[in-house]
């Protein structure tokens, strides 16, 4: 198959577009990129022959044809090339995949979301009881995730090799820290939270990724970039 001109337009602070950037870095497939600065308002060309709703990331493909959204856009690029084996060929581990990712996203985010950027110490300290409480649900679905055939042991979503639950969820990993930066929350830890030991190991794996470390921008920046966050 012929590989197609890709062009991302892409944020670097944006973890959702780091999706893409991990995806096409995991296949070793080369692209354009166009930077989008997501702190002004989109340019008009951007939202009438781009994205209308001046989101990213976005891939156009041959000059002509556009997919929007994160996992949309980083599941191409992994069908573009199955060799990367990002995702997963068997039925049970695909289904399991597409779980987390969406688990993660409508209630594991959202409680870190509450427990990092809430200011006011009691509500902050219980929001960071109720993440507690989510993660110990996210630690038994890596701990029950479906293992197969060649898949081994190691830390990964599905054992030795990095997959496409790892990739989505990655971004927000790397700014798992952000917990305690803007209040009196203490960043959840192993040492403290044991019962969490899977999903440390996991964390640990994924963020320590050369892809990973790459797309993810400094503690600093960071800290600096999600203080409009903050209540």
């Amino acid at each position: 198959m012929t590989v197609p001109k890709l062009v991302l337009y892409n944020s670097d602070l944006c973890p959702y577009a780091a999706r893409a950037v991990l995806a096409l870095a995991e296949t070793n497939q080369d692209y354009e990129v166009v930077p989008i600065d997501l702190s002004v308002p989109r340019p008009e060309w951007y939202l009438k022959d781009i994205n209308p709703y001046g989101q990213v990331p976005a891939l156009k493909i041959d000059d002509k044809d556009i997919i929007l959204e994160s996992l949309f856009v980083a599941e191409y690029i992994a069908d573009l090339h199955p060799e990367s084996g990002l995702l997963p060929k068997d039925p049970l581990q695909r289904a399991q995949t597409r779980y987390l990712i969406h688990h993660w996203g409508a209630r594991t985010q959202p409680a870190h979301h509450k427990a990092s950027f809430i200011t006011d110490a009691t509500e902050a300290a219980a929001n960071r009881e109720a993440l507690v409480a989510e993660l110990e649900k996210v630690n038994k679905l890596l701990v029950d995730a479906h293992r197969v055939e060649g898949d081994g042991q190691g830390p990964f979503f599905l054992g030795d090799k990095f997959t496409f639950a790892d990739l989505a969820i990655a971004p927000f990993l790397g700014r798992f820290f952000l917990l305690g930066q803007y209040n009196d929350n203490k960043e959840v830890t192993k040492e403290e939270f044991p019962q969490l030991e899977r999903f440390f190991e996991w964390k640990e794996a994924v963020t320590a990724r050369s892809s990973v470390q790459k797309a993810t921008p400094s503690k600093e920046t960071l800290t600096t970039n999600y203080r409009k966050w903050v209540k």
